[in-house]
């Protein structure tokens, strides 16, 4: 059985990356969902570049990780239980056969094999931090599709918030003084609609959190996750010198 990947589990640097959309990997017995495999390249089926990204940035900063183990097309963990997108049935116009019809049996089977064991693992590590009176910030590390419905999106990275606007409004100031990108502010997607996993560790804790999206044109190459987690391990270490990231702060959530 697959379990989720935890990077670097004894560091201790005030920075925690989640990357629950890391990998494509369907296990065996699922017969690929009924998916032809080149399905399962596309972004449907994973965060194209988001894993090396992560993994990149630990590597240069010494930090903790925790990988989601298998494909959203299986089960999405950055989605609230009883979500119907927790299991697509379809995705970007691509039906996926094994998700439809499924009984409650079959659903809280992915759900105890994979699901909860990448939510503990994730509890586990911030407490652990927290135990060591730290204020971890916590950031969840995604891709974009260029294009969505027809349309480009012109965002090289964007930064996702619900109620706490600290963390990615510190990484955008940064991203914006020392580069010419253009940045999302709660785009391509929007913290408030969509951000269980940040909610769920970060938010609810009043850990300074916020989800990365990095368009994955530019980081479908070694040399360009190289250059991101470079850019991004920068930022993250002028934040970590920020007080008023080092405080938790519970904001309300709105009804």
């Amino acid at each position: 059985m697959e379990q989720p990947v935890l990077i670097n589990p004894d560091a201790r640097e005030g920075i925690i990356l989640l990357c629950d959309h890391a990998t494509n990997h369907v296990p065996h017995g699922y017969d690929n969902l009924g998916l032809t495999p080149d399905v399962l390249e596309e972004h449907i089926a994973y965060d194209i570049g988001a894993e090396d990204v992560t993994r990149k940035i630990c590597e240069m900063m010494g930090v903790a990780a925790v990988l989601g183990p298998v494909s959203r097309l299986l089960i999405d963990c950055n989605r609230e239980p009883g979500r119907s997108s927790m299991i697509p049935t379809a995705s970007d116009g691509i039906t996926i056969p094994a998700n439809n019809d499924l009984t409650e049996k079959a659903i809280k089977a992915r759900m105890d094999a994979y699901y909860y064991p990448f939510h503990t693992m994730c509890e586990t590590l911030i407490a652990e931090h927290m135990d060591a009176g730290l204020t971890p910030l916590l950031v969840a590390v995604h891709s974009f599709t260029p294009a969505m419905a027809g349309e480009d999106r012109p965002w090289h990275v964007g930064f996702l918030w619900n109620q706490d606007p600290r963390l990615a409004q510190a990484m955008i100031g940064l991203l914006e003084r020392e580069t010419d990108l253009v940045i999302g502010d709660n785009l391509p997607y929007s913290g408030k609609d969509l951000y269980y996993t940040m909610q769920r560790h970060g938010a609810d804790h009043g850990l300074p959190q916020t989800t990365l999206e990095i368009r994955q044109d530019l980081v479908d190459t070694e040399e360009k996750t190289t250059q991101w987690a470079a850019l991004i391990a920068d930022v993250l270490d002028e934040c970590m010198e920020r007080n008023d990231l080092k405080q938790r702060k519970l904001y309300p959530v709105s009804k």
